[in-house]
């Protein structure tokens, strides 16, 4: 049954269109997001990844918009700031101050790169096959904050950890979205991919019960309750799953564009 009144289609990209393990979309998921575009039906990319990250994983694919770090920096088509939200001084120096403390591993997401402040090797080992030295890059010096703040942060933090910083800096109100393990993604407050699709379907004039939303990740779930249809993936998270209206085939499977081309093409 096609879905006649979608204007917009929203995507993450880790476990949604980019399998784990890949190195770019498959080319069925390619055409699908590509027939989106052509009939009309605005498609935006809305990921955790820092902007050279995600361009790295899209592979090429165009989109109409692009929220990265998790909301923080929303780009139009020509890569164009629509709006940004950075780290203040006071935020992140209390992320660094009790990464230090704890030898926790820690990185900030700038506009060229993601920096590591605190144990680098870890992260290259961690993040080897899928980014390059000239994305994640050695920060240990921690300089490159001087030059302008990071729109979001992300650490190896054990749950106490987190409830630990939270009792000590919760005043700052920043977030914490576990994924894989103890690695987390941190937002500032207000900052998430929900409240910037808001924010963007304001300024070009799209409701939300005329969008289409897909993910797989903790961090989806504040997405697809902003959107008219919701659809999970099969790999994704219990929680997100049964929140969802459609439920994707796998990631691997191109789940993402069979949903595309049965519902909406």
């Amino acid at each position: 049954m096609l879905m006649n009144n979608i204007k917009a289609a929203v995507f993450d990209i880790d476990g949604t269109l980019l399998p784990h393990g890949e190195a770019a979309p498959s080319q069925k998921t390619f055409a699908a997001i590509d027939a989106l575009r052509k009939k009309g039906i605005k498609v935006i990319i809305a990921t955790g990844r820092a902007q050279p990250s995600g361009e790295l994983a899209l592979g090429g694919m165009k989109a109409d918009y692009y929220l990265y770090n998790n909301g923080a920096l929303v780009l139009d088509e020509n890569r164009k700031p629509i709006f940004e939200s950075r780290m203040t001084p006071e935020e992140m120096y209390a992320l660094v101050d009790f990464c230090e403390d704890y030898a926790l591993p820690l990185n900030f997401a700038f506009s060229d790169a993601t920096y590591v402040y605190e144990d680098y090797d870890r992260f290259r080992a961690m993040y080897g096959p899928y980014s390059s030295v000239s994305l994640l890059r050695n920060g240990e010096d921690q300089v490159r904050h001087l030059i302008s703040m990071p729109f979001s942060a992300c650490a190896i933090l054990p749950a106490d950890k987190i409830k630990e910083f939270e009792q000590k800096y919760g005043y700052l109100g920043l977030r914490f979205v576990s994924f894989h393990g103890n690695n987390c993604d941190i937002m500032r407050v207000g900052v998430n991919k929900a409240a910037s699709l808001k924010q963007l379907l304001k300024i070009i004039g799209i409701e939300k019960e005329n969008v289409a939303a897909f993910g797989d990740g903790s961090n989806d779930i504040e997405l697809l309750s902003m959107s008219g249809v919701s659809i999970a993936m099969e790999n994704g998270t219990d929680v997100l799953k049964k929140s969802a209206d459609i439920i994707a085939p796998p990631c691997d499977e191109d789940g993402a564009a069979q949903i595309i081309e049965k519902y909406f093409l």
